[in-house]
């Protein structure tokens, strides 16, 4: 074998190294997702036309916790554990207010997806849907749900809770069982 040979291996070799690594370092930091559509208390919302009980803020994120660009919009309301870190974005201008909703809007919801980021390791459910308001069309977004840290740390299969979300007369008390995102 000739130098040239030994060290187009050794290239070759080097770059392919080198590939594999960009491919794993992105494959475990890219955020994963799977379908909550058939898992409750989803599967009892999706498909469905509900009305909002509360006034509720729809807003755009300058750095999207939703990764879905079909959904562009997020919804909140004062129910939202999140709801003053929310208002303290809309002061300092992380975010930007698109609109204040009242109590009686429509919500078209259409999907579920959880989103597990690939650094922490933390999860949220997402449910999406289609508002209208005022003639526009808005494609939203709406976080809900929390991980109980003391039952998924004895592994309680059961640990998702639920705030009261808009279209909810009341909250819902039950914990739920959700699947981890998908590597893919």
């Amino acid at each position: 074998m000739t130098t040239g040979k030994i060290m187009g291996i050794i290239a070759l070799v080097i770059v392919g190294g080198i590939g594999l690594f960009i491919f794993f370092l992105y494959a475990t930091i890219k955020t994963k997702s799977t379908s909550l559509n058939k898992y409750e208390p989803f599967s009892e919302w999706i498909g469905k036309t509900v009305v909002l009980h509360t006034e509720t803020m729809l807003f755009k994120e300058q750095m999207r916790m939703n990764p879905n660009s079909k959904y562009p919009y997020t919804l909140a309301d004062s129910l939202n554990p999140g709801w003053e870190y929310i208002l303290a974005l809309v002061e300092n201008g992380s975010v930007t207010k698109i609109a204040t909703l009242p109590a009686g809007t429509e919500l078209s919801l259409e999907r579920a997806v959880q989103y597990t980021n690939g650094v922490s390791g933390s999860s949220y459910p997402t449910i999406f849907g289609t508002l209208k308001s005022n003639g526009k069309e808005y494609k939203v977004g709406y976080q809900w749900g929390d991980l109980d840290l003391s039952k998924n740390h004895y592994k309680i299969e059961k640990s998702w809770k639920f705030h009261q979300a808009p279209w909810q007369a009341e909250q819902d008390t039950a914990f739920y069982a959700l699947p981890k995102a998908d590597f893919w």
